[in-house]
């Protein structure tokens, strides 16, 4: 008898059948931007929808099936940083506010 090794199923276990699950596919993988894209998309959004809120726009981009290249409020400080957009704590939203300067 021939034994194929490391096989989980040599030896004492026999199986009378294998099951295979077959999973769903769901929708496509967001894709990551470069950070040049990431930001023209983030300045690009706060232009046409207002100030928005990290929630908001990490939604927006996953609805679009796109993600930044770090973590989005990593990726939104970096930008605030830069002078690119602005940035504070708003308690009515309960997160940071992030706007156009």
């Amino acid at each position: 008898m021939l034994r194929r090794r490391n096989h989980p199923y040599d030896g004492k276990h026999n199986p009378t059948h294998i099951v295979t699950r077959v999973v769903p596919q769901g929708p496509a993988s967001p894709v990551t931007m470069t950070p040049s894209e990431a930001e023209g998309f983030v300045l690009d959004l706060l232009r046409r929808e207002g100030p928005m809120t990290t929630a908001e726009i990490d939604r927006t981009a996953a609805e679009e099936s796109r993600k930044c290249p770090d973590q989005t409020v990593l990726f939104l400080t970096k930008m605030k940083r830069k002078g690119m957009i602005k940035g504070e704590v708003s308690h009515e939203k309960r997160g940071w506010l992030w706007s156009l300067p």
